[in-house]
């Protein structure tokens, strides 16, 4: 009977360790982004995404060398 009760409390603190080591929240999942402004290159016409689109004086360009050879 003893044999029995040391058994018990030995997978008993199995569980409580295997329960310790996992993590208690998952990650949160990456949001999915809706779809994107596209905006043409004042030099080229090239669309870009707006968050890839480099900002100038005269409009939004697709690289820093448009802008610098447009704007000077």
């Amino acid at each position: 009977m003893k044999y029995l009760v040391l058994l018990l409390i030995v997978l008993a603190g199995i569980w409580w360790l295997r329960l310790q080591r996992k993590p208690k929240t998952k990650p949160p999942a990456a949001k999915p982004t809706g779809p994107q402004a596209m905006l043409a290159c004042v030099h080229c016409g090239t669309h870009v995404p707006e968050s890839e689109a480099t900002p100038g004086a005269k409009g939004p360009y697709c690289s820093p060398a448009h802008r610098d050879s447009h704007e000077v």
